[in-house]
């Protein structure tokens, strides 16, 4: 080995970010359309390494792998949280009862290939995590393995051969699952996914007829000088533009004005009006020729402001919550709405649920009065409050430190489990009060993406000098199971939605979708559907998935 590689090997430091650099690298190669992410790439290039490099891989801290997974769990449970408890109401109640289905059949259907093909406890681990693309599952489990007080030789070999299975079956476990759910779906139960789309964004379901979805379209602006809107008011020029556009400033003899219902216009009163393109022809024909104002309308046209919806409406559709918003909402206008990281459709019969960040755009001084009304401001700056994430990771490991004693079996949620109920409870009460700890989403998404990272390069090192003699010859077998794994949950989960508890179509392929956590699989659906509806099932199944799957790992040990 040349001596500059051999420096570069012998350094734990060194290893681990060149590891965390390949694997992410190789993560977003696509191949035919595939891609492993992250984190799968992460594991495999670590493993790939660990095995050829063998024993020149310096001895990794196990601490510096529960810490990363400590930070990746925690971000887990924090970003879930909000959309987690409110799952529990009336309301999201088929989608939560899909998702466990999903979840206990992967759980059964686990056991039952181990037991038949006479698999050992390393292929059942790596086997569930990889077949339902849930990397978090493996630390959970990992940490059960500790806590077995196993010799270090044999834990090792059960880690090593869960890692090289998770990879194997990772593939099928996520191109399965867009099979599943934009081909085998539809034709199971009959339906055409886009006509069925089309059909519940006209309300043809049953449901009451939806406004036309947003498509997060461009907002312009306009100004206009008045002549033939002379002796109009505010009030009854909105309603003569229509719902699309509205007034959003006056200046009148030079001096701007803020508009009010009753607010009479004058001819030559320059009017800026912010809406959407179609709506700015009425506007010319109804109030006067445009004119060049970019000082009027400088700030209608920006990125827009995001509100943290406060709790009050979650539950409301948003037809409801405009009603209550009332006149303070007037020209002020909905860019997206986020849950979870996820765009959703923005309808009249949208449900809002805590947490959902929403972006609006308008006049600034309006968008200052109105956005209390609405929710809190969501952090505008870039600084975490670290004392917050620090107690909440202080609290997951100290009730990872609780052990109960079970017909003299000591019972413990290990450190993971601990992190992840923190993180929920710690998610839970910050979308209620952001402004209390600022903590911006990018600052919980690095927990996530750098702990996981880290998580999977060091799982793979480590694992890696085991790689070869823990597959042996049961790669096929591996293979036929992991199949099996992936689709009897989607299969299962399909019939008991569909037939059982009647969730439309459209929105039970985003759940199935949720439920294995699979984002690729749902922006399949809202391709093939031409609609993003399908994310209106996806993220309360995706916010239970995460957390129910994640908590599978010691059942699977414990089961093994």
């Amino acid at each position: 080995m040349p001596e500059p590689l051999r420096t570069v090997v012998a350094s734990p430091e060194a290893m681990l970010f060149l590891t965390i650099v390949l694997g992410v690298l190789f993560g977003r190669q696509k191949l035919g359309g595939f891609s492993f992410g992250s984190a799968a790439g992460t594991l495999l290039v670590g493993t790939l390494v660990g095995a050829l490099f063998g024993a020149a891989v310096p001895d990794l801290s196990p601490t510096l792998k529960s810490v990363a997974f400590l930070l990746f769990v925690f971000a887990v449970g924090f970003q879930s949280g909000p959309q987690f408890f409110a799952s529990l109401g009336r309301k999201t109640l088929p989608l939560a009862i899909v998702t466990l289905v999903v979840a206990a059949v992967g759980l059964a259907g686990t056991v039952a290939v181990v037991r038949l093909f006479g698999l050992d406890q390393g292929t059942a681990i790596g086997l569930a995590a990889g077949a339902l693309t849930q990397t978090a599952m493996l630390g959970t489990a990992y940490g059960a393995l500790e806590g077995l007080g196993l010799p270090a030789a044999a834990l090792n070999r059960i880690q090593g051969q869960a890692a090289v299975v998770f990879a194997l079956t990772y593939i099928f476990g996520t191109i399965g699952v867009i099979l599943f759910c934009t081909q085998i779906a539809p034709r199971l139960i009959g339906v055409d996914l886009k006509a069925s789309a089309r059909a519940l964004d006209a309300g043809d379901d049953g449901a009451e007829p939806k406004a036309p979805l947003l498509d997060f379209r461009t907002l312009v602006a306009r100004v206009f000088r008045v002549s033939a809107a002379e002796g109009m008011t505010i009030e009854s020029l909105d309603a003569e533009i229509g719902p699309l556009a509205a007034v959003a400033r006056i200046r009148r003899g030079g001096v701007d004005m803020e508009p009010h219902s009753q607010l009479v216009v004058r001819r030559g009163d320059l009017v800026a009006i912010q809406g959407y393109r179609p709506a700015m022809v009425a506007a010319a024909a109804r109030i006067g020729d445009e004119v060049s104002a970019d000082d009027l309308v400088i700030d209608l046209t920006g990125p827009g402001t995001e509100v943290v919806l406060a709790s009050r409406f979650a539950g409301m559709t948003l037809r409801d919550a405009v009603a209550e918003v009332g006149e303070m909402g007037h020209g002020l206008f909905l860019r997206r709405i986020r849950r979870q990281a996820h765009d959703i459709p923005a309808t009249a019969t949208t449900v809002l649920m805590p947490g959902d960040v929403l972006t609006l755009a308008g006049p600034a001084n309006r968008l200052a009065a109105t956005a209390p009304l609405i929710g809190t401001l969501a952090s505008q700056g870039n600084r975490a409050d670290i004392a917050f994430l620090a107690a909440g990771l202080l609290s997951g490991v100290l009730i990872g430190l609780v052990s109960l004693t079970i017909k003299g079996i000591p019972v413990t949620l290990s450190a993971g489990g601990g992190a992840l109920i923190a993180g929920l409870a710690f998610g839970w009460w910050h979308a209620r009060r952001p402004a209390a700890a600022p903590v911006p989403p990018a600052a919980t998404q690095i927990m996530w993406d750098f702990g996981l990272a880290s998580f999977c390069a060091l799982v793979g090192l480590t694992a890696g000098p085991q790689a070869a003699s823990a597959l042996g010859t049961a790669g096929l077998t591996i293979l036929v199971a992991g199949v099996v794994v992936t689709l009897l949950p989607q299969l299962v989960g399909l019939y008991v939605g569909h037939y059982l508890l009647r969730i439309h179509p459209v929105l039970l392929v985003g759940a199935l979708a949720g439920a294995q956590t699979q984002d690729a699989a749902m922006l399949a659906a809202c391709d093939l559907a031409e609609s993003p509806a399908p994310t209106l099932g996806f993220t309360v199944p995706y916010a239970i998935g995460n957390i129910v799957l994640t908590v599978l790992g010691p059942a699977i040990v414990a089961l093994t």
